[in-house]
């Protein structure tokens, strides 16, 4: 039987890898008033093949918590999510976390610009963004050179003592809160933050040993 296993893991405080980001892409390249907020995260997916799922999620559960190769508890929030047929398993923080991040960082980027909405009896208020629709993109980027993932689907397979472990995503997950009229300029412009073909243009990835899949885009709703 197939266990998919995705991790994703973030850091608990400041991230200033993403925050200079967010910094150059708004001043030196042009983006200030389209990008209102960036947000990153490690992603992982195994693939295992195990008789007995159940037991073979504890043995990996125990084995990532040991591993500062995957995430440190006193500095990363993780995210682990396992699925096989008739059975699931989840640990650590909701896997929405990085998204909630994100969601705060627009409400910040935007207050001078938006109002509140105070709903009459509920003694509860949402904030109303004005300037034109968001939206967030996510985006994987991944290295070419598929070594790292064998050392670690090796690693995984003696541990585990199961079949081979396919490990098909390992890499940096951008998240992106866009002001664009639509989703396909939404993912537009996300492609040309990206792909770093200038010094004037991407960042995020370089083409010469990187690439990267477009995992979606949707609209983000007033108080998100």
């Amino acid at each position: 039987m197939t266990i998919v296993a995705k991790l994703d893991v973030m850091l608990k405080g400041i991230d200033l890898v993403a925050d200079t980001a967010l910094l150059t892409l708004q001043g030196k390249m042009g983006y200030g008033a389209r990008l209102l907020g960036i947000r990153r995260l490690d992603a992982y997916e195994f693939r295992i093949e195990a008789a007995e799922p159940p037991e073979t999620v504890s043995t990996l559960k125990r084995f990532l918590s040991t591993q500062s190769l995957f995430y440190n508890r006193n500095k990363h929030h993780f995210s682990l999510r396992c699925r096989w047929e008739g059975g699931a398993a989840d640990e650590g923080v909701p896997a929405d976390r990085c998204r909630e991040q994100l969601a705060a960082q627009v409400r910040r980027a935007t207050m001078g610009g938006a109002r509140k909405d105070f709903r009459s009896g509920q003694g509860e208020s949402r904030v109303i963004l004005n300037g034109g629709p968001v939206f967030r993109t996510e985006v994987l980027v991944e290295d070419l050179d598929s070594a790292v993932r064998m050392n670690i689907g090796r690693k995984l397979e003696a541990e585990l003592s199961t079949a081979p472990v396919r490990v098909p995503t390992l890499g940096i997950c951008w998240h992106l809160a866009l002001r664009a009229e639509s989703l396909e300029e939404a993912r537009s412009i996300t492609d040309g933050i990206v792909v770093a073909e200038r010094r004037d243009r991407g960042l995020l990835l370089n083409p010469n040993y990187q690439g990267y899949r477009f995992l979606g885009a949707e609209r983000m709703e007033p108080g998100e």
